[in-house]
């Protein structure tokens, strides 16, 4: 029986039992990491030298501090109000700090984006892995402890355990390494009800664990990420790739205010399918790129729905299932999903089914016990049913002959023994999960039966087609899997994950996985969303380039590109083609230049111009189009929920203006000038005070006290 302990001691001395002095721990990316018992491990490893303690994991998730006074002063008081009493992870300030000490290695195979770009440590121990290869990298490096938080389901009859929010890889490692033959890692869960309770693989029996610790002091809040506003460049790119979306089809989709605009202009797409048709008709959508969305996709309502096929369940796929849109479900068994695929039958089970299997060659002739808990299974069969000897029995005593041969036998079983509709239909498969507290709350309340819906699965299942191909292709029809990234270069290549000097941003996570799945699926497209241009110390780069130094996607996978001005289909396309099209939807002050590299290098004819009708590709064009519709309340900065307080909004806004006028040491000085003769007036005395500026003594509060009065007064 799996001990039950309040006391982290108690893994310590499992472990040393165990293990001796060699821990190679993995630990689940994002929120399913135990924060207070990694923590008091990580720092009995610190005050024990000869102890080797490795941990590999992947998006540590840290509360935001900022970088200036202001920005620190501001997200104190956020983080108070927002985060409250969550656990912070130890080992993140050691690594910032590249100070953890010669027996600790924390290697993560992905990063929270940009957040480590200075850390000598963070970068060294980097593992560049794809997703689905992280469990065997982990396997290989002999990781012998597996530390999990769980959600928990209490009853009387003793307590059922979930992996939640990470199923992704747990599953995967135990699996492979009792495949090679290798010792079961020790696995100690961490329980904690404030995770939701999801079932089907994610759902485990108390005997799965080693240890589990479970105390009301170790509950906490899972790490929840605060709304990002959605602006009209993430409008527009998320309003074409809408279009491309087929109805029956497949989607996956990752996080962030892009994945957020294509949800919310695909829900528009649905609930008001007049006024999306004319937002593509007034910004030029429909007639620019007619041919693309003929071929690839669709404009209209959605009738039989689509499926989701996603490694991270985002909060967007709950706004897809809330609007109707996510519910195509998919089946457990080959042969009945291709049958529905090919619409020979419907979810409904009517009189007949028995013997069109029969004529399809689905089941034999006679019904084995196999076939019989198949379908049972599946709902065919009624739940009460029953199978001995050969028979099948139900609850009023009738006996069933399986021989289907004699057609008195079939005729009993197609009217008594027939189900209403087909069971174990799902809506979404995720490898995990992560978002909003408004996410984790619509988890926690949705019904079991609905629940089952969702599934959560190992990484391998959703991120692959390898192991059931056959099911997968058959699941996966019409999918588009649209993800962001960084930089495209003109042929197609795509960096998402590391700048080319190989500092690591974030991580290449399961994108490859999709981009590559997206070819070998028939139907199936690769849809990659980027902003046209950034922003770097007041100077504007464009994300569309001649060359990058560094590609997480390589250009022989190119497929379909997405900027704010409009869409590039590169499949199977020439260089020369892919050049023009990557220049069509760049930012119009960089388009003569990637047209001159582009001959010099012979690789455009000289005599191609950008067409007029893409030359206005500018952000004053993008903010004109969405305008109107603005106006109207359509494309809100926050169209599923916000997370700050009007206040908060007014010092966002003021601190954004303060860091665009004091980018360099131009407009810091004019900034720095204007600001020495305000006086904070009754108006600003309510942000001071959150700030913490209403009385100031030292010099640099005062300073940054008239700048921050100052910026309010821009707003």
């Amino acid at each position: 029986m799996t001990p039950v302990t309040k006391t982290y001691a108690d893994s310590v001395s499992l472990l040393k039992d165990k293990l001796g002095d060699r821990w190679i721990i993995g630990t689940p990316l994002g929120i399913g990491k135990p924060n207070p018992l990694l923590n008091y491990l990580y720092k009995h490893a610190k005050a024990n030298k000869p102890l080797h303690m490795e941990i590999f994991t992947a998006l540590s998730l840290e509360v935001p501090k900022g970088n200036s006074l202001l920005e620190r002063r501001f997200l104190q008081h956020f983080n108070q109000r927002f985060f409250g009493q969550y656990p912070e992870l130890a080992y993140i300030d050691d690594v910032k700090q590249d100070c953890v000490p010669d027996n600790i290695i924390v290697r993560e195979f992905y990063m929270q984006s940009g957040k480590l770009l200075h850390s000598k440590t963070a970068q060294r121990n980097s593992v560049c892995s794809n997703y689905t290869h992280v469990a065997r990298d982990m396997v290989d490096r002999d990781v012998n402890v597996i530390l999990q938080m769980v959600a928990v389901k209490r009853s009387a009859k003793g307590n059922l355990y979930c992996l939640s929010c990470n199923p992704d890889l747990t599953l995967d490692i135990l699996k492979m390494a009792k495949r090679r033959g290798k010792p079961r890692p020790v696995v100690i869960g961490l329980v904690n009800p404030h995770l939701p309770f999801m079932g089907g693989q994610a759902a485990v029996e108390a005997d799965f664990f080693d240890l589990l610790h479970d105390h009301a002091s170790d509950y906490f809040e899972p790490f929840a990420t605060p709304a990002q506003p959605i602006n009209p460049t993430d409008y527009s790119i998320g309003l074409l790739a809408s279009t491309l979306i087929k109805d029956g089809g497949t989607l996956q989709i990752g996080i962030g205010s892009l994945a957020d605009a294509m949800v919310y202009c695909t829900r528009l797409r649905q609930q008001h399918n007049s006024v999306y048709q004319d937002l593509l008709a007034e910004t030029n959508i429909s007639n620019k790129f007619k041919s693309l969305i003929d071929k690839t996709g669709e404009t209209g309502k959605f009738k039989q729905g689509l499926y989701g096929a996603s490694e991270m369940f985002v909060e967007g796929f709950v706004h897809l299932y809330e609007a109707g849109i996510l519910h195509r479900k998919v089946y457990p068994d080959a042969q009945i999903q291709g049958l529905l695929n090919e619409q020979k039958i419907t979810e409904k089970i009517e009189p007949g089914w028995i013997k069109k299997l029969l004529e399809w060659q689905v089941i034999d002739d006679t019904i084995s016990a196999t076939t019989f808990l198949r379908l049972k299974h599946l709902g065919i069969f009624k739940a009460d049913l029953t199978f001995n000897k050969g028979c099948m029995s139900d609850s009023a005593g009738r006996v069933f002959s399986t021989d289907l041969n004699e057609p008195d036998n079939l005729e009993a079983i197609e009217q008594h023994c027939l189900g209403d509709r087909l069971n174990h239909g799902v809506v979404l498969h995720a490898a995990f999960y992560m978002g909003s507290k408004r996410f984790y709350q619509w988890l926690h309340a949705l019904h079991d039966n609905k629940k089952s819906l969702f599934q959560m699965t190992p990484v391998s299942q959703v991120n692959e087609l390898y192991g059931g191909e056959t099911l997968d292709r058959l699941q996966r029809i019409n999918a588009r899997f649209i993800n962001t990234c960084m930089k495209v270069d003109v042929l197609g290549a795509a960096a998402s994950d590391s700048l080319e000097d190989h500092q690591v941003v974030s991580g290449v996570g399961g994108q490859y996985n999709f981009v590559a799945m997206a070819h070998a699926l028939d139907d199936s497209r690769s849809i990659l969303m980027l902003r046209s241009v950034h922003t770097r110390k007041s100077r504007v780069e464009s994300n569309v380039v001649w060359k990058y130094g560094y590609c997480t996607i390589p250009r022989h996978l190119r497929d379909i590109v997405i900027t704010e001005y409009g869409m590039a289909d590169l499949r199977g396309q020439s260089d020369e083609i892919c050049i023009r099209r990557m220049i069509c939807i760049a930012d119009s002050r960089f388009q003569d230049n990637l047209r001159v590299q582009a001959v010099s290098h012979q690789k455009l004819s000289p005599d191609w111009q950008v067409p007029a009708e893409f030359r206005n590709n500018t952000p004053q064009m993008i903010e004109q189009q969405f305008k109107s519709a603005q106006l109207r309340d359509y494309f809100p900065q926050y169209p599923f929920g916000e997370d700050f307080t009007a206040q908060e909004n007014v010092i966002i806004s003021a601190l954004q203006w303060l860091k665009l006028n004091t980018g360099n040491i131009f407009a810091m000085l004019a900034t720095l000038a204007s600001a020495q003769l305000v006086k904070p007036g009754e108006a600003e005395i309510p942000y001071l005070k959150i700030m913490k500026l209403e009385h100031v003594s030292t010099f640099k509060e005062k300073l940054y006290a008239k700048l921050f009065i100052y910026a309010l007064r821009q707003q």
